[in-house]
């Protein structure tokens, strides 16, 4: 004979705990509190009653012989506290066992044994240790497969005796009448399900028991009785437990267990939002909305909505240039917003620009044209040649025209794929700053001029464009938030552009990233998410509960960010990425090694922090360091300005200290945007010392230097400046604002617009004690 375990052998429950469903109870009877009449004290502390009660009513058994306990001597226990009548007791009795029956999941493998032995005509009975009736564990089985339901069956409420002491399994012997030699029982517990009918001399066989991860247990240890989580974990152990544990991969493994319930609990909103809306087309733009348009058809599925899902595929690359127009050209902030502290050099600009870098040499200001082999460019030069190129009308002219063509492509694209017949269409994308929604609203606005709705998981920044409309699952700007990006990845590269290939308009994509992500394993980490999403889609359908509360999704989220533990770690930070904006793909958050921690934590200083490292999240690079890393890290932040730090970067520091004793704050002045010819306006220290680089330096010629106090100077400093009313005999050429403050230059440059000096004429950069320090971006945000 052969005798099968029942509880989390055969089935298992919705909830990850046996005491979920006492939370899922609690939910209900508070949800019906106006119907079922019970007390506040029973209403707010039924989850602790009920298991305490239980253990007051075993206590109480034991007293009287008795070693199992039925549903009504655990309510009538509860009872004592004075706040339930008969009525109220029948009642929570009766929800109960109806909460265990409708939150029965089969565990397929199992039944497919059990099944398999039936055929070989082998006896089968069940056998549980359970204070419920023999009944309704009857109709649990039965819920999952009609064959369990008719199965000899054996409960320790039955028959007052348990599987723990021996009991149950001699009563059944007694019943069945077979030798325990001759009899097999299967089983999760290692205690009476192994060692107690071994003891017998029945045969045994092991049944590995589900179980939780330290993170899911530490979430349930403080949150034992949030149904929803109870819920949410149940089910990510259910997706990654009931597979088959020699097909499972950690890929796998991290998907359902931790990326799926995030996921999902987007999914949900996003429908829940679309249904509440109106909204029946939702476009899922590439490539963060590849996994999450998976997740939300499989709710729409269980939901048997009629909303529409369609894959889109854009970019910050093939969108944002393209969107600019005449009336529209906003390219400095499109500049800033493009990895600004990436763009190194000037050919990195021409990429961003989309022109090629012979072309933009013939626009740059000053005479970049005359070095074109030193292509590299610092902030500040960055910054004044963004301004510059954004406002110079034949730039913007010439630009226009290179983009024309990929802009009237981008737009045939985008009206072939989107239905724009009524408003009830939305965009989902998972983070951003809402920019590039604002171009695909400049995009799209020629034929539909109405503002362009977007779903997001998380947004760096209010809203504030009255063209698009922006709705937020998460509004708040977390710790190590680009971790979503990475939960968030798809089997495709980006879209560089489109192209017509049989009357169609296609994507080209760079699916460089793509080969790597695949040979990574994310068909596996996408089959970990889906598998999770189904078992959560079935426990919020048959509970008729939503599940993505702010708390739970933050437990999950801020664990993958900021807290996770090595495999979750490893697994996402050493994952494929070119979000750095690089070009190229490397990890997402690479090892540091001890000469990274040297230059990125002791001898950089003004420097940004992208020149020395090469992944997307130093934070979490920080995670994998080793406990001696790590206190290196510390010790390394606090000497960095210490003497020992300037000691070290010494010999770093050199040619930047000879440079400030040879021109003071003029030393790193960015004399390339200079034109060759130039006024120069300030005679004071720093007006001097620019005086003196630029004539030293030879590639420029001061035609006129002015200053307002020039007698004072030509008389105390014996040089030779000019008054300021000399500008008007030098029309059409550069003034070089010669100042260290920028309220005074801006002063001087109103002055000289009021005289008729046109302000592409007038230049004014900060001084900078150091080359490669942040220029003050005329726009705060960058990205």
């Amino acid at each position: 004979m052969y005798s099968f375990d029942v509880f989390d052998t055969l089935i298992t429950r919705t909830t990850a705990t046996p005491w979920g469903i006492f939370a899922l109870m609690k939910e209900k009877i508070c949800q019906d509190k106006l119907e079922n009449g019970l007390s506040t004290y029973i209403l707010e502390n039924f989850y602790e009653l009920r298991i305490q009660s239980e253990e007051l009513a075993r206590k109480a058994g034991n007293f009287q012989g008795k070693e199992e306990v039925t549903l009504e001597d655990i309510y009538e226990a509860m009872a004592v506290s004075g706040c339930l009548n008969k009525v109220e007791i029948e009642y929570l009795i009766k929800l109960e066992k109806e909460t265990e029956i409708l939150n029965v999941v089969p565990i397929s493998a199992q039944i497919s044994y059990l099944k398999s032995l039936l055929e070989k005509g082998e006896k089968v009975v069940l056998i549980s240790d359970m204070y419920l009736t023999v009944e309704t564990i009857r109709q649990m089985l039965k819920s999952v497969d009609e064959e369990l339901g008719k199965l000899p069956l054996y409960v320790s409420s039955e028959y007052g005796m348990r599987k723990t002491s021996g009991g149950l399994y001699r009563k059944v012997q007694e019943l069945e009448k077979v030798n325990y030699e001759d009899w097999i029982h299967i089983g999760d517990n290692l205690y009476q399900d192994i060692e107690i009918p071994l003891n017998l001399g029945i045969h045994v066989e092991y049944v590995e028991k589900k179980t939780m991860t330290e993170f899911e247990e530490s979430m349930l240890e403080n949150y034992h009785d949030d149904a929803r989580l109870q819920l949410i974990t149940g089910a990510a152990i259910r997706a990654d437990f009931f597979v088959e544990q020699n097909e499972k991969t950690t890929a796998y493994h991290i998907g359902s267990r931790y990326a799926g319930p995030i996921l999902y609990m987007y999914g949900e909103w996003l429908v829940q939002q679309a249904i509440q809306k109106g909204i029946n087309r939702l476009y899922f733009i590439a490539r963060d909305g590849y996994l999450v348009k998976k997740v939300v058809d499989e709710v729409l599925k269980y939901k048997k909505s009629s909303i529409k899902t369609y894959y889109i595929y854009g970019s910050r690359k093939s969108w944002r240039m393209t969107s600019l127009s005449e009336e529209h050209y906003n390219l400095y902030q499109l500049i800033l917003w493009s990895h600004v502290l990436r763009i190194r050099t000037l050919e990195k600009l021409a990429d961003v620009l989309q022109i090629s870098l012979e072309d933009l040499y013939v626009y740059l200001p000053g005479n970049y044209s005359e070095d074109k082999n030193n292509i590299e460019i610092n902030n500040q030069e960055l910054e004044y040649i963004a301004y510059f190129l954004a406002n110079n009308e034949e730039f913007k002219k010439f630009h226009l025209q290179i983009l024309a063509e990929k802009r009237k492509t981008v737009q045939d694209y985008l009206r072939q794929e989107i239905d724009v017949s009524d408003q009830n269409f939305a965009f989902v994308d998972v983070s951003g700053g809402g920019l590039t929604q604002a171009c695909l609203y400049q995009l799209m606005k020629e034929w539909h001029p109405e503002p362009i709705r977007t779903f997001f998981f998380k947004i760096d920044r209010v809203n504030l464009d009255k063209n698009s409309i922006t709705d937020t699952f998460m509004p708040s700007f977390l710790e190590n938030n680009l971790t979503i990006e990475m939960i968030c990845r798809a089997p495709h590269g980006q879209t560089m552009g489109y192209e017509i290939l049989n009357s169609e308009i296609v994507p080209q994509l760079d699916n460089k990233e793509s080969l790597q992500i695949i040979d990574y394993g994310f068909h596996e980490y996408e089959k970990g998410i889906i598998e999770s999403v189904k078992c959560l889609c079935y426990a919020s359908e048959i509970n008729k509960m939503q599940f993505g509360t702010m708390k739970n999704v933050l437990h999950y989220f801020k664990y993958i960010s900021q807290n996770p533990c090595k495999e979750v770690l490893e697994y996402f930070a050493s994952m494929p990425s070119d979000e750095a904006g690089r070009g190229e793909s490397v990890e997402y958050a690479p090892r540091l090694t001890r000469d990274d921690i040297k230059r990125i934590y002791l001898e950089r200083t003004y420097q940004p922090v992208e020149w020395f490292y090469r992944g997307t999240d130093l934070k979490y690079s920080e995670l994998r360091a080793s406990e001696e890393e790590k206190e290196l890290i510390e010790r390394y932040k606090r000497e960095c300005y210490s003497g020992l730090g300037r000691a070290i970067r010494q010999k770093t520091e050199a040619k930047y200290q000879k440079m400030r004793r040879q021109y003071g704050s003029a030393a790193f002045y960015p004399l390339r945007l200079l034109e060759k010819k130039i006024i120069l306006y300030g005679a004071g220290k720093f007006g001097q010392n620019l005086y003196r680089r630029i004539i030293e330096d030879r590639t420029h010629e001061v035609i006129l230097w002015v200053d307002k106090q020039a007698e004072k100077y030509r008389e105390h400093e014996n040089i030779i400046v000019q008054n300021v009313d000399e500008l008007f005999k030098y029309q059409g050429y550069q003034i070089v604002i010669a100042v260290v403050k920028e309220e005074l230059a801006m002063s001087i440059k109103e002055e000289l617009r009021r005289i008729g000096i046109l302000e592409e004429n007038i230049f004014w950069a900060e001084p900078l004690p150091y080359p490669d320090m942040h220029a003050k971006w005329k726009n705060k945000g960058i990205g």
